[in-house]
């Protein structure tokens, strides 16, 4: 086995259903994790980070998922995330601002630790998607 079927879903769009590629890299919350066929099956959470999967025969397709979950069962991986972005579909200008205004109100010393948490993330995104920006 060679290949395994990939189906990539977010609430606002399919980005890929049964497609057939040769590995599936993504963010989990445990770290980064690489699927290969013949994977054992799993489910495990995700956390806000790239993605790369290689259709068979195509160029690999990167982007930038914010959670979620990926499920490896039988041969077949299916990725359901909060949000996805092609890293083609990024603004890398406003990728820079919204860093500049998370940065800005972490700097806050009368943060609550639930805000302080989501600036962190907001921040985070804003430098991923700042890295993937343009790739193809």
């Amino acid at each position: 086995m060679n290949s395994f079927s990939l189906s990539v879903y977010a609430p606002e769009r399919k980005l890929t259903q049964d497609e057939q590629v040769q590995s599936f890299v993504v963010t989990s919350t445990q770290g980064e994790l690489e699927i290969l066929p013949g994977h054992a099956n799993m489910i495990s959470a995700l956390d806000t980070g790239r993605f790369v999967y290689t259709p068979v025969g195509k160029a690999p397709v990167h982007g930038v998922i914010s959670s979620g979950f990926v499920n490896v069962e039988n041969g077949a991986v299916k990725v359901i995330a909060e949000t996805l972005e092609l890293a083609q579909e990024i603004d890398v200008s406003r990728a820079r601002v919204a860093q500049v205004k998370a940065e800005k109100m972490l700097e806050d010393a009368a943060l609550d630790p639930s805000s302080f948490r989501k600036y962190q993330l907001k921040l985070q995104r804003a430098l991923i998607r700042q890295s993937l920006g343009g790739k193809s």
